[in-house]
């Protein structure tokens, strides 16, 4: 009888041992999202990720006006990878420096990539001036993975 509970008892620590090992974390998949403006909107005002979720954000310019995408500040892993476009060519200047910020030329389009790291609600808007008064504004909702 005591062999038979050694035996078990070795063979259920083997089993332990190997399933509750440190074990690293699953790599959280990216994803890519298309948000649209228009004059004066975006198309989504509400968007989820999960911290550690890397975002593809591609922003589309349909308008008739310059639009960007900001957020002053959201803590993040690594760099923010944009393809810029400059501002200006409708007269708008940058008076602020958000952490992440992308962009399009009118009828053009533009994308940025960064990961969130913290859970939390980020506003992000259009830096326009008058934009994001008239409504040019929205909620990231980055959840705990």
């Amino acid at each position: 009888m005591k062999k038979l509970a050694f035996v078990l008892w070795a063979a259920l620590a083997t089993v332990l041992v190997a399933c509750g090992g440190a074990a690293e974390p699953e790599a959280v998949p990216a994803v890519e999202l298309s948000l649209t403006a228009t004059d004066i909107a975006y198309d989504m005002n509400h968007i989820e990720v999960m911290a550690g979720q890397t975002i593809k954000l591609t922003l589309h310019n349909k308008g008739a006006l310059e639009h960007d995408f900001s957020i002053m500040e959201v803590p993040h892993t690594g760099e923010v990878m944009a393809e810029e476009a400059e501002h200006g060519a409708d007269g708008h200047e940058m008076t602020m420096d958000p952490e992440v910020h992308i962009a399009a030329p009118i009828g053009d389009s533009r994308s940025i990539e960064f990961t969130p790291s913290q859970p939390g609600e980020y506003e992000f808007f259009c830096t326009v001036e008058g934009h994001k008064e008239a409504g040019m504004v929205g909620t990231l909702v980055v959840t705990a993975p």
